[in-house]
């Protein structure tokens, strides 16, 4: 319960939801660690596996489900951060660390460029890690997209427009509204060239539906083995086991010896 608590007061109340799976999350984690070490204390203080099971259930110390829901979790809170945190901060150190190496005079990155390069730093980190994290726990990694979708569809349907008449409302506005991405950032001094709440609806939104879909995606191709399939070696170029090489030589061996016999004979 503690990561939603700090989660609202440092970030306020927009992500909530990955907030509360974050918690979940990590709760997860601790008690993968914790729930085996316990059993095994119990089983070197003499006690029977039946009743370990049912201590645990008595003390409710078994969280029922914990494997799916521990994943769902875990996949989701990793896609968000992905493209809200990780996404923009390796675009910062992009034009940080990399571009002035090719002689260009950059600085430090403003808000402007992360919004220029939105889609990207929403999209490339997540499909990264979506492909690597899907190894090591695959379960449920391809589920990363349903809740940001779930979000962005609410938040289509109750979507009005702002400054629109009742009367004759248009629809194609609330596509646009999230998906048609502003490039400046608002700022105290011009707050005319961009709207800073449909800035932070794209932010808060449309990011973690971009990323969400693209860590499913990076999941589904390392199930799918895509990288080895385009880039791997095809089985008629694989070079040959050893005890293959070995047998074929011991076969060769044979048959030169029982043609050498059929000739003495």
């Amino acid at each position: 319960m503690l990561v939603p608590v700090l989660g609202l007061r440092m970030f306020g109340p927009s992500l909530f939801l990955y907030y509360v799976l974050a918690g979940v999350a990590v709760g997860w984690q601790w008690y993968s660690l914790a729930s085996p070490g316990w059993k095994k204390w119990l089983a070197r203080k003499g006690v029977h596996d039946d009743e370990v099971e049912h201590l645990a259930h008595r003390a409710g110390l078994v969280w029922p489900g914990e494997v799916a829901i521990g994943s769902f979790a875990l996949h989701t809170t990793a896609a968000a951060v992905c493209g809200i945190q990780f996404g923009p901060w390796l675009l910062s150190r992009w034009f940080v660390w990399i571009l002035p190496l090719t002689g260009m005079q950059i600085g430090t990155s403003s808000g402007d460029d992360y919004l220029q390069h939105f889609e990207l730093a929403s999209i490339v980190p997540a499909l990264v890690v979506g492909y690597v994290l899907s190894r090591h726990l695959p379960r449920l990694a391809t589920c990363a997209w349903i809740l940001p979708t779930m979000v962005l569809v609410y938040k289509l349907l109750t979507f009005t427009e702002p400054y629109a008449s009742i009367l004759a409302p248009r629809p194609s506005t609330r596509f646009s509204y999230f998906f048609v991405i502003e490039r400046s950032m608002p700022t105290f001094q011009d707050l005319r060239g961009a709207d800073p709440i449909r800035v932070a609806a794209q932010v808060f939104v449309v990011v973690p539906f971009y990323s969400g879909l693209a860590y499913s995606i990076g999941a589904l191709a390392e199930r799918h083995h895509l990288l080895k399939k385009l880039f791997g070696h095809s089985p008629g170029m694989q070079p040959e086991p050893e005890i293959t090489k070995q047998e074929k030589n011991d076969e060769g061996q044979i048959a030169e010896a029982e043609n050498s016999a059929q000739e003495l004979n």
